[in-house]
């Protein structure tokens, strides 16, 4: 059994930048969603949601290339 590092073809780690991006989304959208719900104005959900995307994308793309994903 081989040990080698697989390379993946660039439009294979697009993808699963993508898939980073669009699960850091949701999250984002589901943090703003309750963040609204617990009754904080408006630009404090959206700023709770950025938060959120920022702290998720980072966290997945290196789930990713510790993976070997990317």
């Amino acid at each position: 059994m081989s040990t080698q590092h697989i390379s993946h073809p660039r439009t294979v780690r697009a993808l699963w930048v993508l898939v980073a991006a669009l699960f850091s989304a949701l999250v984002a959208l589901v943090a703003g969603i309750l963040a609204g719900a617990t009754g904080r104005s408006f630009p404090e959900a959206v700023l709770h949601a950025g938060a959120a995307f920022a702290a998720t994308l980072p966290l997945c793309l290196t789930v990713l290339a510790t993976l070997g994903a990317l």
